[in-house]
């Protein structure tokens, strides 16, 4: 019986020092890291997304090597056009000036609309380089992905309504 107790007190002590010791590590995951989790466990976005269940073969992986860097340039310099434009919305975001917000928006447009048109060729020209069974997979990708971001604009960011959280003010839950 006191042998019982012993060895329990010594697991117990064993959890403990290492829970503590846990909890005082300094070090913490990279933000990118952090981003990267959350982006995988939302489904994948962008192009990894439309790519998801596709083995590429080597020809492909170069084709889309080719298409990806003959885009980049051209969207890095339209969303940096973009950045001022987008730096007052959050501005104005931050200050809770919707009719601010509305101007900046309606600016950026045009840039917008170039950017998504880009990318859509972009689209065009990674499903041309594809096999036809690859292609099959990537229209489905596409579908899925159409589906969440008409879902997410007919409920305003997804599930959440628009809305920070489900807490309130003081992170007390609401109900």
């Amino acid at each position: 019986m006191r042998i019982n107790r012993v060895v329990g007190f010594a697991i117990a002590g064993i959890l403990t020092v290492g829970t503590i010791a846990q909890a005082q590590s300094t070090t913490t995951r990279p933000q990118q890291e952090r981003h990267a989790t959350r982006r995988d466990a939302r489904g994948g976005r962008g192009r990894a997304g439309l790519l998801r269940g596709i083995t590429l073969n080597d020809a492909e992986k170069t084709q889309l090597k080719a298409i990806r860097t003959k885009y980049a340039a051209e969207a890095k310099s339209l969303r940096e056009s973009m950045r001022p434009t987008m730096q007052e919305l959050r501005a104005a975001r931050n200050k809770r000036d919707s009719a601010a917000v509305k101007t900046a928006w309606d600016r950026a447009a045009g840039d917008r609309q170039k950017l998504q048109a880009l990318m859509q060729h972009e689209r065009t020209e990674m499903r041309a380089a594809l096999t036809p069974e690859h292609q099959t997979v990537f229209d489905a990708n596409v579908k899925t992905m159409e589906q969440r971001r008409a879902e997410w604009s007919k409920n305003g960011k997804g599930e959440r309504g628009g809305r920070a959280g489900r807490r309130g003010i003081r992170g007390v839950r609401r109900s």
